[in-house]
């Protein structure tokens, strides 16, 4: 197996000579466009004023890689996983199972270096906890293929990775980016609650907090917001 080329962990991150908000979105999650979502946590009004020896809160936002030319799944998977045959991880969470890569699509890269452990329980499966951790059971192989499992109904009592990836869902008639927030972090009262939104709108480049679309796909960062 070849070096792994993971994202660095989420987390605290004190901020250094040259590093500016875009930088550490494009180093933290493969994409600049997406530092609102620290400038959001960290409360700062203006992304341009931060000083070294500065602590940010990094939120978990799934890993981001754009397409290029010469790119192949066997290549992309070698790179972040070491090894060819893991593409999967990363095909099922980015729609790209059944068909070729298209230069300069996004794929989202799940996080197999810094991931949780699950003891399975009686009744358990891969499509329930996928359901249950990703907002989604069609992830289940996301689980499968980290845990070098064939079927998706693990041993009662196994313990099992818990790959990283945002929690997802799909847009119907009747939800607002406050019911989400509210559904997905618990409502903390509106200070914690705009937080959410603001967070959840940033990491999905909505520029409208009142506009979202029936169909369309909310991924949450993973950050506690409690307290």
């Amino acid at each position: 197996m070849n070096e792994l080329h993971a994202p660095p962990t989420s987390g605290k991150h004190a901020v250094r000579s040259g590093d500016t908000l875009w930088k550490l979105s494009e180093l933290f999650y493969g994409d600049g466009r997406r530092y609102r979502v620290i400038a959001v946590v960290n409360g700062l009004s203006d992304p341009d004023l931060i000083e070294i020896g500065q602590e940010l809160e990094i939120p978990y936002v799934t890993f981001r890689y754009q397409v290029k030319a010469g790119d192949t799944k066997g290549k992309i998977a070698e790179h972040f996983y070491g090894s060819f045959s893991m593409s999967g991880v990363f095909e099922s969470p980015s729609g790209v199972s059944q068909r070729d890569l298209i230069v300069g699509e996004w794929l989202l890269i799940p996080d197999l270096a810094n991931v949780g452990h699950h003891t399975v329980m009686s009744g358990e499966t891969l499509q329930v906890l996928a359901d249950r951790w990703y907002g989604d059971w069609s992830l289940w192989i996301v689980i499968a293929i980290a845990n070098q499992l064939a079927g998706d109904d693990p041993e009662p009592g196994s313990v099992l990775i818990q790959p990283r990836l945002n929690r997802r869902h799909t847009v119907v008639a009747g939800d607002t980016l406050w019911k989400l927030a509210s559904q997905n972090y618990g409502d903390y009262g509106d200070d914690r609650t705009q937080m959410a939104v603001a967070m959840t709108a940033a990491a999905n480049l909505i520029d409208d907090l009142d506009h979202i679309t029936v169909g369309q796909v909310i991924y949450f960062p993973s950050i506690d917001l409690g307290g």
